[in-house]
């Protein structure tokens, strides 16, 4: 497989990101208030029509335990 990853500079938690699949291209954004939205950057990756999707989070910390909270989690065809 291939990867792809693009810096989406720094924010203040709270921090809202989404994820957009559009065929094979991808688009994510972030906001500081979960209403006005920025993109942050779009790729096309060649990919199957299903997908596996899971969520993750890091303390980016050796030994520091990163507590986050998911809401509004959604995924549709």
């Amino acid at each position: 497989g291939s990867t792809s990853s693009t810096s989406g500079g720094s924010g203040k938690a709270p921090y809202w990101v989404r994820l957009v699949r559009s065929g094979n291209t991808f688009t994510a954004y972030k906001s500081s208030n979960g209403t006005t939205w920025t993109t942050v950057s779009t790729h096309t990756i060649s990919m199957n029509a299903n997908t596996y999707i899971g969520l993750a989070v890091t303390s980016r910390r050796d030994g520091t335990l990163n507590t986050s909270r998911f809401d509004n989690v959604s995924a549709t065809p």
